[in-house]
C-alpha cells in the first residue's frame, strides 16, 4: 500500500479504476435513483441521475483516500485543510466531560475518524462490520493503523456509555434503516424507522451530542464542518424524549445531507 501514500498519478489511477468498474457495473443504481427520488419528489430525472454519477464518483474517490491512508495515517491532517467550529471539540476534549459525536454516511467517514483519532482526540466508533471476515478484518485493521476504537454494532450498551462518561469520544451513524423497534419519524420527508439508541445513550451518559462532518472539496482536501451541540428534550416521560431526541438527531444529519447530496450514501434502502 506504500505506493499509494502520495497524491498523484498513482491515485489518479486508482480513482480511475474504480470510477470505470461502477460506471460499467452501476451496483443499487436503481436503489439510488428511487431513494433520490423519495427525498427530492420534484427533482427531474435527468438531475437523479447526475446525482447518482457524482456518487459513483465519490465513492471512487473514498477508495482512492483510503488506500493512501492505510499506508500512512498521518497524511489526514494535511488533507483536512479547513476546520470550522474546532474549538468546539477543543472545549469537550479539556472538559473531560465526554461527548457523542453524530454524523452519518457522507463525505468520506472512515477519514473523517482518521482525522478525529490523529488530531488527538479519543474516538470510538459504534459500527457494523461486513459480513464478509476477510473484508472486515480490513477494515479494522485500517481503524486500528489510525488510532480508531470501535464497539461493534451488537455491543453491550454499558460499555459505551461507560466509555463516555469517562470523557470519550463516542462515534455515532444513525443514518440508516432500523426495524420496527426504532422510531417511526421522518427523515428528508419520509416516514421510516430510525434507531433510538443514540439518544438513549447521549441521555444516559449525559453528554452532549455533537454534530460533526466532513465533505471533500476535491480528491485528497477536505472540509471538516463541527456545530454546536444539539440542543436536546429534557422534559415529559422517557419514551417522549428518546423520540423527540431521536427527530432531532435525524433533522441535524438532513441539514448534512442537504448541504451536499452527491457524497451521502444514496444506495442504502432507508426507506424500507
Amino acid at each position: 500500500m506504500r505506493k499509494f501514500s502520495r497524491r498523484g498519478w498513482r491515485a489518479n489511477c486508482i480513482a480511475g479504476l474504480f470510477s470505470g468498474a461502477l460506471k460499467c457495473i452501476r451496483p443499487r443504481k436503481d436503489v439510488a435513483l428511487e431513494n433520490l427520488r423519495l427525498a427530492f419528489p420534484g427533482s427531474t430525472g435527468e438531475w437523479r441521475s447526475e446525482t447518482v454519477k457524482k456518487c459513483y464518483k465519490h465513492l471512487s474517490w473514498m477508495a482512492a483516500e483510503y488506500l493512501s491512508v492505510v499506508s500512512a495515517p498521518e497524511q489526514v491532517l494535511s488533507w483536512v485543510d479547513e476546520v470550522e467550529g474546532k474549538e468546539i471539540l477543543d472545549d469537550a476534549k479539556r472538559s473531560g466531560t465526554g461527548t457523542i459525536i453524530l454524523t452519518g454516511h457522507i463525505g468520506n467517514w472512515e477519514l473523517l475518524a482518521a482525522w478525529l483519532a490523529q488530531s488527538g482526540y479519543p474516538l470510538t466508533a459504534v459500527v457494523r462490520n461486513p459480513d464478509d471476515p476477510n473484508l472486515a478484518g480490513l477494515i479494522e485493521e485500517y481503524r486500528a493503523r489510525v488510532g480508531m476504537g470501535t464497539f461493534e454494532k451488537h455491543f453491550v450498551m454499558k460499555d459505551a456509555i461507560r466509555f463516555a462518561k469517562n470523557g470519550g469520544f463516542l462515534g455515532l451513524l444513525p443514518d440508516q434503516a432500523w426495524n420496527a423497534s426504532g422510531v417511526h419519524s421522518p427523515f428528508l420527508g419520509r416516514m421510516c424507522y430510525t434507531a433510538k439508541g443514540p439518544a438513549a445513550m447521549a441521555e444516559m451518559a449525559g453528554v452532549p451530542v455533537i454534530p460533526v462532518v466532513s465533505y471533500r472539496t476535491a480528491p485528497f482536501r477536505h472540509k471538516v464542518i463541527i456545530s454546536p451541540p444539539v440542543v436536546m428534550a429534557v422534559g415529559g416521560s422517557r419514551e417522549e424524549r428518546l423520540y423527540e431526541n431521536t427527530i432531532r438527531m435525524n433533522r441535524t444529519i438532513e441539514k448534512m445531507i442537504l448541504r451536499c447530496p452527491e457524497q451521502w450514501l444514496w444506495f442504502h434502502r432507508r426507506w424500507k
